[in-house]
């Protein structure tokens, strides 16, 4: 165990003296490597003086190698050039900004003479316009100031009303007689002119005889409710439409042959009508009322 024990601690000897073999060689060959900065740094820094020794005669007598000075600075002239040529460069910089800022304010002065000179033309066109404009109302105001002077002094011209037109219709309505009896009456009527005096005079006889007439004992027959609906005259005939009312007298059969007659002698009044054709409500009938009194064909005066 002990011979164990001794082989091992001889063998780290061996390793350990291996390793510091190792170290010294490398060491020694940095210092050749490095030998000059060396003897430079003990030399130069008094590293012996320091340590209150004499400075070994061979680090004394070493012969220190001067370092290579890097020189960063250009010669003067060189310098010269480039700052020759930057206050060149400068002053054509400056040149351009001077040269730009002339020109802008060239352009500024142009834009505002044009600016300037665009708002006098307006106030010129504006004081122009506001001259003729008030030219204009004063002509205007002359002229009106004419016009009234004229209108007063020219007498008012009165205008006669137009007269209406009129036309005078004969209208037959029956009369009740002392005895009781029935009979026709005649009367004259002013009218407004129209085309159609023929339907003028039946709607006439429908609405009945007006006050005047009322004071002569006027009355009418027709049915009440009774409407005309169309009127036409061809060949001597009048053709008369009457609505359904026209159908049932409320005076029984005197009273149909009395609004017969009533309109039969109104239409043929007219020159161009000789008889009437009656329908109800647009058809042609033989008989009027319950009855019944012929309308089958057309009446004439002599069929009363």
């Amino acid at each position: 165990m002990a011979e164990k024990k001794k082989a091992n601690n001889k063998k780290n000897s061996g390793i350990g003296l291996a390793l510091w073999t190792v170290a010294a060689l490398v060491l020694l060959i940095l210092f050749i490597k490095n030998s000059s900065t060396i003897i430079k740094n003990l030399k130069t820094t008094g590293f012996f003086e320091k340590l209150g020794t004499k400075t070994p005669s061979v680090i004394q007598n070493a012969s220190v190698p001067e370092e290579p000075v890097e020189n960063d600075v250009q010669p003067l002239e060189s310098v010269q050039i480039d700052l020759t040529n930057s206050n060149t460069n400068s002053s054509s910089n400056t040149n351009l900004i001077s040269q730009n800022e002339i020109t802008e304010q060239q352009q500024q002065k142009v834009a505002r003479e044009k600016l300037e000179e665009k708002e006098k033309n307006t106030q010129e066109k504006k004081q122009a316009q506001e001259t003729a404009k008030k030219a204009d109302e004063e002509k205007s105001g002359e002229k009106e100031k004419a016009a009234q002077e004229k209108k007063e002094n020219t007498p008012a011209k009165t205008e006669a009303p137009v007269p209406e037109k009129t036309m005078s219709l004969k209208l037959y309505y029956m009369a009740i007689n002392a005895d009781g009896s029935v009979a026709r009456k005649e009367v004259t009527r002013a009218m407004k002119k129209s085309d159609s005096p023929l339907v003028d005079a039946v709607n006439a006889l429908i609405q009945g005889p007006n006050v005047s007439e009322e004071n002569l004992g006027c009355r009418t027959l027709i049915s009440n409710g009774t409407k005309l609906i169309g009127a036409s005259v061809k060949d001597g005939t009048a053709t008369l439409n009457f609505s359904g009312e026209f159908e049932f007298n409320q005076y029984g059969i005197e009273g149909t042959r009395g609004q017969l007659q009533q309109i039969v002698f109104t239409a043929t009044a007219f020159p161009t009508v000789s008889n009437v054709q009656f329908l109800i409500d647009g058809e042609k009938r033989d008989y009027l009322g319950s009855e019944g009194v012929w309308i089958g064909s057309p009446l004439s005066r002599n069929s009363f």
